[in-house]
C-alpha cells in the first residue's frame, strides 16, 4: 500500500470537519490557493526549473 493511500483517511478526517465548519466553498478556495502557491514556489527551485538540463548521462544513453 502506498503512502498516498494511507494518507487518504487522515485527509478525510481533517477535510470533513473543516468543510462543515467553514463551508465547502471556502475549503475549495483554500485548497486551490495552496496548489497555486505550491506551483509558484516550485518555479523558484532551480532543480525543478532546470529538470531537463539536469538529466543523468546514463538516462540520455539509454534513450539514444
Amino acid at each position: 500500500m502506498t503512502v498516498t493511500c494511507l494518507m487518504m483517511p487522515l485527509s478525510l478526517l481533517i477535510a470533513g470537519p473543516v468543510s462543515d465548519w467553514l463551508g465547502v466553498r471556502v475549503w475549495y478556495v483554500f485548497g486551490g490557493a495552496v496548489c497555486i502557491l505550491t506551483t509558484v514556489a516550485a518555479l523558484f527551485i532551480p532543480a525543478i526549473v532546470n529538470i531537463e538540463q539536469n538529466r543523468l548521462p546514463a538516462v540520455e544513453q539509454a534513450e539514444a
